[in-house]
């Protein structure tokens, strides 16, 4: 296992002391149960091997007269001089590997003092947003005429064609003509490859000492599945054209389709506009019904919202 040097900040003058330190380098005093170890991230590993010798040995016992750390070897309190005896050792503990911490951003130059610049700007932005939304949504009430009218009808025309497709063997239909076939992925499956040992975190030893924590984590790989994906021909009614008929009078028809042989019609489509004239010239899409019940000229008063679209006629 990998060992690396912790450190320690003395509770009397806040120095930071190397972990295997038993008293502080600032002001000498003893190192003691209160102590908290804690292993900087670019901690390097510990090569020499007198340090090894010590990390290895085990946690250090605190010295149950006046709570002095001593290493594990020794039989008396090396301040105190009194015997271990029942003097517990330090608990270990582990620390999970935290996460990178982003790195700050750099002041720009020439950008000091723009906090109320950017709050003041802000503060417009919103402020325009909230009289535009205002204005967008805003309803009022005016009297419009019937200017004129539009309208158009559609059809839409199939014609019953051979068309080529392709699907996975098993759902071709039961109808079609195979005209050729591939393997191809038909998806993915996760499958274990093997496995990686991965830092995890790192054990206090309770000594001034981290080991290393590892775990061995699975490692995966997409694994292709093939299956055969079959070509085919098939008779299907497709989209072929569509018909259109339009005009700006109150006398709308339907366009002729003009149909030929194996084609039918499909959809069909409809729209009818009155075109309005008030303080703004207006378009107003209606049901035929309503949009028939106009008279050219006919004043109506009309809900407009946002100063541009209609959305009642009274």
């Amino acid at each position: 296992m990998v060992i690396r040097e912790g450190k320690w900040r003395c509770r009397y003058c806040s120095s930071v002391n190397r972990g295997a330190e038993l008293s502080c380098k600032g002001c000498g005093a003893t190192r003691d149960k209160d102590v908290t170890f804690f292993l900087e991230d670019d901690a390097p590993e510990v090569t020499d091997e007198a340090l090894l010798v010590r990390a290895r040995a085990g946690a250090d016992w605190l010295c149950q007269f006046c709570q002095t750390s001593t290493p594990p070897g020794e039989t008396h309190c090396g301040n105190c001089g009194a015997e271990r005896g029942t003097s517990p050792s330090r608990p270990a503990r582990e620390l999970p590997l935290s996460p990178p911490s982003p790195a700050p951003s750099a002041p720009r130059e020439g950008r000091r003092g723009c906090g109320p610049i950017v709050a003041s700007l802000l503060l417009l932005a919103l402020g325009f947003c909230a009289v535009a939304s205002y204005f967008a949504f805003r309803k009022t009430e005016e009297t419009v005429t019937v200017a004129g009218f539009e309208w158009e009808r559609a059809i839409d025309v199939e014609a019953w064609r051979t068309v080529r497709e392709s699907a996975w063997e098993g759902e071709v239909p039961g109808v079609a003509r195979v005209v050729g076939q591939s393997r191809e992925v038909h998806h993915t499956e996760r499958e274990q490859t093997g496995t990686e040992r991965v830092r995890v975190g790192s054990r206090d030893k309770g000594n001034g000492f981290f080991e290393d924590v590892y775990e061995d984590r699975p490692v995966y790989r997409d694994r292709p599945v093939y299956r055969t994906r079959i070509a085919y021909e098939v008779e299907r009614w497709v989209h072929d054209r569509r018909a259109r008929a339009s005009g700006s009078d109150q006398s709308p028809h339907w366009p002729e389709p003009g149909l030929r042989g194996r084609e039918r019609e499909a959809r069909r489509s409809e729209q009818y506009v009155a075109l309005l004239k008030g303080k703004k010239s207006y378009r107003k899409d209606l049901p035929l019904t309503e949009w028939s019940a106009l008279r050219d000229g006919q004043s109506l008063r009309a809900v407009i919202q946002g100063g541009r679209r209609v959305l009642e006629l009274r």
